[in-house]
């Protein structure tokens, strides 16, 4: 089933919870488009404001614009070429994003994985491997339980690592390094 949702070129997404694995991608369409089994799906307007729920995978094309607040995944995640901010309080599979804007993550259960980023990462606390490229922000990883790669990251760096950290940079004027490996 699709279904088609007129809400602007910057709607805030809300998307209370997913069951199944996310596919997120940012396009240059006005509209949002959302593909799942119809049963599986509820979905709420007000304006600007959508409210979003799956109890199964979820395939979603939503403007470059919009702004998206993901309060939970069950399964993994993608999501692609998005310029609003993008929140997410908690994903338990993989997660993928490449070509975004800014990143605040509460708890990635799994592998993360980010290759380009306009604005600033902060990760509060990831249980598996994370892997980070090409950011012009600040990078800023609280807890992560197993490995750490970073490369070409163009601000600050904050991170507390459980076990190896891997990093390629040029440092830059002004920015601050700051990294604890087990």
């Amino acid at each position: 089933m699709s279904k088609t949702i007129s809400a602007g070129r910057t709607p805030n997404i809300q998307i209370e919870s997913i069951s199944g694995d996310l596919s997120l991608l940012g396009w240059e369409g006005d509209d949002i488009l959302l593909k799942a089994d119809d049963e599986e799906l509820q979905v709420s307007q007000d304006g600007d404001q959508v409210k979003i729920s799956c109890s199964d995978d979820l395939s979603m094309r939503v403007p470059k614009g919009a702004s998206v607040l993901i309060k939970s995944i069950s399964g993994d995640a993608s999501i692609r070429g998005l310029m609003g901010s993008i929140e997410l309080k908690d994903i338990s599979g993989d997660l993928s994003m490449r070509d975004v804007n800014s990143v605040a993550i509460e708890t990635v259960h799994s592998d993360f994985s980010l290759r380009g980023s306009k604005g600033n990462l902060s990760i509060r606390k990831a249980d598996a491997d994370v892997s980070v490229r090409d950011v012009d922000g600040n990078v800023a990883l609280e807890s992560i339980s197993d490995d750490l790669a970073l490369r070409d990251v163009r601000g600050s760096i904050s991170a507390n690592v459980g076990e190896d950290v891997v990093m390629y940079l040029n440092p830059q004027p002004g920015a601050a390094y700051s990294v604890t490996a087990g």
